[in-house]
C-alpha cells in the first residue's frame, strides 16, 4: 500500500516533467544549474579544507570542528523545514480529503506521509550538502570507505528530524485549539532559530580563526578535540565519520548504532501514537481560525485598516473612474490589492518574525567575522565582499519566499486578471512593485547595519548600499517572473510554493546573479573606495570598466527578461 501511495507521487512528478507547458526543459535546466552550483560549492569548500590543513599542528582537528558545525547547522535546518513540511503534508495537503474517504490502513497512510515529508525536507541537504563533505574527503585524501560511510550516515541523520516533527505536529494539533495551531508552528520556527543560534554561539566558532585567543596550545587542542555535544545526532554522525575520514583502523560502532536505532524507534513510536490520535488532529486542523490569539487580534485590526470606507459598489466604481485609465492607475490598483491580501493573510506577514530572527542571528555573528579580517583566510576586502554576498543571498531568499508565490496565490481567481484591461507584462510589473518595498527595506537595513557594526568606512557603506540596491531590484523581479513561469494555481500554500521546483531554479539563478554582479564590480568598487578614502591605487583598465558596466546592467536585463518570459509562459497556458 505504501508503494502505491508513493508511486502516485512519482507518477505526478513524471507527468509534470513530460508536460509540454513547463516540464519540457525542467530536467536539463535543473541538472545544468545544479551541477554548476555544486562545482562552485565544492571548489570553495576544498579551498577552505586545504588552507586549514596548512595550519600546524591543529589542521586536522580544525577540519573536524568545522564539519561538526556543518552537521549542527544542517540539523537545525532539517528540524525547521520538517516542522513546516510535516504540517503541510499530514494536515493541509489537498489530496488528504480524498485519502481519508478510502479504506487505507492507518499505518500505511502514516508511512506514505512520512516518506513524502522526508523526501521534501531533506533532498536539498543531499544535493547541496554533499559537496562540503566530499571536499573534506578529497582534501584529506580519504579512501572509498569514507564516501560509503558518508551515505550510511546521512540517511538516518535526515530521518531523525522527520520522525520528531511528526510527533510534534501530532501533539500540537491534538493539544492546542485549532485556531492556535499555526501560531504554535510559527513560534516553534522562531524558537528553533533561537536554539540553533544559542548552540552555535556557545561553540564560539570565531575562535578557530584566531589562535591568539587561547591561553595555550593545550587549551586550543582541547577545544578542537572535544565533541560538540554527546546527545545530538550531529555528534553521532561525526563519531562514525571522522575515524573513516582519517583512515583509522579502530572504528567505534556505537555512534552508527545510535544513528540507526533512533529513527527506527521514533518511527514506530510515532506510528503507534498516530493510530488513535491522527484523525482527531486532522479534523481540528481543518477548523477555521477564530479566537483572540495575538496574531489573529493584530490581523483583525489590520483588516479594519485596509477595509474601504466606501459603502456602495457605485461609489467604489465612481472612485476608480475618477482616477482615470492610465498605466499608473492600473498599477496602483494592483499594488493595493496585493498589499491588502498580504496584510489580511496572517500566515504570510507573521513570518516576518522569522525574517527578523535571521537578521539578528546574522548581525550578531557578523561582528565576530571581523576577527577573520586580520587572518590569512580573509582580509578587509574579503570581509567586505563576503558581507555583500551574504546580504545578496538573504535578498534572494526573501524574494523567493514572498514574491515568487504572488502569481500562484491568485489561484482560481486568475481568470479575473485575464478579464482586466491590462497586459500580463503590466500585471507582473505590478506584482513586482507591490512586493518590492519589504525586500528593499530588509536588504538596505541589513547591509547598513552590518557595515556600521564593524565600523566600515562610510564610502564603502554607500558603495555596498548601491550594489545591494541594484541586486534587490533584479532578483525581486526575477522571482516574480519565474513565479509566472512555474505557477501552481492549484496550491493555496504559499510556503510550499516557495519550496517548489521552480523556486529552486530561481534561487540558483538568483545566487548566480549576485555572484556575477560582485565579480564584475570588484575592481572598480575597490578603486572608487580608495578614491573616497584618499588612498593611492592603480586605476582600473578598460576591461574593468566594461565588466562593471555589464554588472550594473545585468540585474536590469535579468528583471526585464524574467518578466517577459513569465508573461509569455502565462499566455501559453491560456
Amino acid at each position: 500500500m505504501i508503494q502505491k501511495l508513493i508511486g502516485i507521487k512519482f507518477r505526478m512528478i513524471r507527468g509534470s516533467m513530460r508536460s509540454e507547458q513547463d516540464g519540457k526543459y525542467r530536467i536539463p535546466a535543473f541538472t545544468a544549474l545544479s551541477l554548476i552550483f555544486w562545482v562552485m560549492l565544492f571548489r570553495s569548500s576544498l579551498w577552505i579544507v586545504t588552507e586549514a590543513l596548512t595550519i600546524e599542528p591543529v589542521g586536522e582537528l580544525l577540519i573536524q570542528k568545522l564539519l561538526s558545525i556543518a552537521f549542527l547547522v544542517f540539523l537545525g535546518l532539517l528540524a525547521f523545514s520538517n516542522i513546516v513540511t510535516v504540517f503541510s503534508t499530514f494536515y493541509l495537503a489537498d489530496e488528504l480529503e480524498f485519502l481519508m474517504s478510502k479504506p487505507i490502513p492507518k499505518d500505511m497512510l502514516f508511512g506514505a506521509r512520512y516518506l513524502e515529508s522526508l523526501t521534501q525536507s531533506s533532498w536539498v541537504i543531499f544535493l547541496f550538502g554533499m559537496p562540503i563533505f566530499i571536499a573534506a574527503g578529497v582534501g584529506v585524501g580519504a579512501g572509498p570507505s569514507y564516501y560509503v560511510m558518508l551515505i550510511a550516515v546521512l540517511v538516518p541523520f535526515v530521518a531523525i528530524p522527520t520522525a520528531l516533527a511528526t510527533l510534534v505536529g501530532l501533539f500540537i494539533t491534538n493539544i492546542l485549539a485549532a485556531n492556535r495551531t499555526r501560531d504554535a508552528f510559527l513560534f516553534l520556527g522562531v524558537a528553533g532559530f533561537a536554539i540553533l543560534f544559542t548552540v552555535i554561539r556557545a561553540l564560539r566558532p570565531e575562535r578557530l580563526l584566531n589562535p591568539e585567543s587561547f591561553a595555550s596550545i593545550g587549551e586550543m587542542l582541547n577545544l578542537l578535540s572535544t565533541p560538540t555535544t554527546s546527545y545530538l545526532p550531529s555528534d553521532w554522525a561525526m563519531g562514525a565519520l571522522i575515524p573513516v575520514l582519517y583512515g583509522r583502523t579502530s572504528i567505534d560502532p556505537w555512534p552508527l548504532l545510535l544513528l540507526y536505532s533512533t529513527p527506527i524507534a521514533l518511527y514506530f513510536i510515532a506510528t503507534w501514537f498516530h493510530r488513535p490520535w491522527y484523525y482527531r488532529g486532522y479534523s481540528k486542523a481543518q477548523e477555521g481560525r477564530h479566537g483572540q490569539s495575538l496574531v489573529t487580534t493584530f490581523r483583525d485590526w489590520m483588516l479594519k485598516q485596509t477595509t474601504s470606507s466606501i459603502d456602495t459598489l457605485e461609489e467604489r466604481l465612481g472612485e476608480l473612474e475618477a482616477q482615470g485609465d492610465h498605466v499608473t492607475s492600473m498599477l496602483r490598483q494592483l499594488i493595493r490589492k496585493d498589499q491588502k491580501i498580504f496584510i489580511r493573510d496572517a500566515a504570510q506577514w507573521s513570518q516576518i518574525l522569522v525574517v527578523i530572527a535571521i537578521m539578528v542571528i546574522y548581525l550578531v555573528n557578523y561582528k565576530y567575522f571581523e576577527i577573520a579580517a586580520d587572518e590569512r583566510l580573509l582580509g578587509d576586502v574579503g570581509l567586505f565582499f563576503f558581507n555583500l554576498a551574504a546580504c545578496g543571498f538573504v535578498v534572494v531568499a526573501l524574494s523567493g519566499r514572498f514574491l515568487f508565490p504572488t502569481v500562484s496565490v491568485e489561484g482560481r481567481s486568475f481568470w479575473m486578471i485575464l478579464q482586466a484591461p491590462i497586459t500580463l507584462e503590466k500585471f507582473l510589473w505590478g506584482k513586482w512593485l507591490g512586493g518590492l518595498a519589504p525586500v528593499l527595506i530588509v536588504g538596505q537595513a541589513l547591509i547598513w547595519a552590518s557595515n556600521l557594526l564593524v565600523l566600515q568606512n562610510i564610502a564603502y557603506c554607500f558603495l555596498a548600499s548601491f550594489i545591494i540596491l541594484i541586486i534587490t531590484l533584479g532578483v525581486s523581479a526575477m522571482s516574480v517572473g519565474f513565479g509566472a513561469v512555474y505557477p501552481q494555481f492549484h496550491n493555496p500554500n504559499a510556503a510550499k510554493i516557495a519550496s517548489s521546483f521552480g523556486a529552486v531554479i530561481y534561487m540558483i539563478l538568483g545566487m548566480f546573479l549576485v555572484l556575477s554582479v560582485l565579480v564584475g564590480s570588484f575592481r572598480v568598487t575597490m578603486y572608487l573606495g580608495s578614491l573616497l578614502e584618499a588612498k593611492t591605487m592603480n586605476p582600473p583598465r578598460m576591461a574593468n570598466y566594461i565588466a562593471v558596466t555589464i554588472a550594473v546592467l545585468m540585474p536590469a536585463a535579468a528583471a526585464w527578461g524574467s518578466i517577459k518570459l513569465g508573461a509569455s509562459s502565462l499566455r501559453k497556458r491560456l
